[in-house]
């Protein structure tokens, strides 16, 4: 079968969306399907896969996403594509894949860390009211043969919003590599990385992964942290212009010489282990890549309700999910406890993490498009 893949933006270096694309498009070929992608922007080198240009002509950020979500599936099907899946919004897709759900929920959700005036002033911007409508479009359009969403918060949120038959979505997990993600027994790396940003190799070590601070729940974080009476480090792995106001947040706490911001960083499971735990207390997390990446290496995670991975973790570790992100007062005891046992439940995190690798995605993901075609 001729699949075609669409995206907003195709790079083979990016990662998110931009990985899942790519990931997606392998497991397809490797199932026997023909595959290719149509992008509004392409980076990076295509090979092997055949990628489409949809516009030439640049248009402003609204009329080109417009453009994008009205010409792309049309144009795929005049090149025979027999199914058109699409990871972006667009009006009329035979599979729309939801990684971060409904735009009006994120909108919604924005004001708990944006606040009242910013979200309003997205709700009201051209860019995102069109984001609303072509959404609302492709969910409701007769051509829609059925969703997929990457956790069970996401595909409640769409049953809810588009008001969909349950049937018609479908909840496939994102997996994790468990070779590039997996404990290192080798104390050197640990110990480097430690070393780098002067903190003890015998200390505790909260790891903070991802951008868009706010939404992770990383203020929430430093209040709690500054709660601990382990008096733990707390790593920050990640970009955010915003960042000098977490950094006065953690002086205003006393323990700005605990909270250390190192930027983004390419190889990032050297840092999962030189940790001992994750925390990602997000207000809005659909799924949570990072969290299951953290779980293969062996560190147990502290999670809010509002992550989709949370979804996944087993008894031992659900004690750890955290019902209001906002609360440093609920999330101080659980995070004490969980360093205090992160040793006894790191194994248990791994054998977690490894139920849902990419290779299990790949079988689901081809059942999946067995089913609708």
């Amino acid at each position: 079968m001729q699949i075609a893949l669409l995206a907003r933006r195709f790079d083979p270096e990016g990662g998110g969306t931009e990985r899942d694309l790519i990931l997606t498009a392998e497991g397809l070929r490797r199932g026997g399907h023909q595959v290719a992608v149509y992008a509004d922007q392409i980076r990076g080198e295509p090979a092997p896969l055949t990628v489409h240009r949809v516009g030439t002509i640049p248009l402003p950020r609204t009329l080109g996403f417009i453009r994008f979500a009205v010409a792309a599936a049309p144009l795929a099907r005049r090149h025979g594509a027999d199914l058109v899946m699409s990871f972006a919004r667009v009006t009329s897709a035979d599979v729309l894949r939801s990684g971060g759900s409904a735009h009006v929920s994120y909108l919604r959700a924005l004001a708990r860390w944006r606040g009242g005036a910013s979200t309003l002033r997205m709700r009201l911007a051209p860019y995102h009211r069109a984001q609303i409508m072509v959404e609302r479009l492709g969910f409701t359009s007769p051509q829609l043969r059925a969703a997929l969403a990457v956790s069970e918060l996401v595909r409640r949120d769409l049953v809810e919003q588009f008001k969909l038959p349950a049937a018609k979505v479908t909840t496939i997990y994102n997996g994790v590599d468990t070779q590039l993600f997996r404990p290192q027994s080798d104390a050197a790396a640990r110990n480097r990385i430690r070393a780098q940003s002067r903190i003890p190799a015998d200390a505790a070590l909260v790891l903070f992964v991802g951008n868009g601070f706010a939404r992770k729940g990383l203020g929430f974080l430093i209040d709690a942290v500054g709660k601990l009476k382990s008096r733990p480090y707390l790593m920050v792995v990640g970009n955010d212009g915003a960042a000098p106001s977490f950094q006065r947040r953690s002086q205003r706490q006393g323990i700005a010489d605990r909270v250390i911001f190192i930027g983004a960083q390419p190889a990032v499971a050297e840092f999962f282990n030189a940790g001992d735990v994750l925390a990602l207390p997000s207000l809005f997390e659909p799924f949570g890549n990072v969290a299951l990446e953290a779980m293969a290496c062996g560190r147990p995670v502290l999670l809010s309700a509002q992550c989709g991975v949370a979804e996944l973790l087993p008894p031992e570790l659900r004690e750890y999910v955290v019902g209001n992100p906002a609360d440093p007062a609920e999330i101080a005891p659980k995070l004490e406890d969980l360093l205090g046992r992160a040793n006894e439940l790191g194994p248990i995190a791994r054998a977690a993490a490894s139920r849902f690798t990419w290779e299990k995605h790949e079988l689901e993901l081809n059942r999946f498009i067995d089913s609708v075609s």
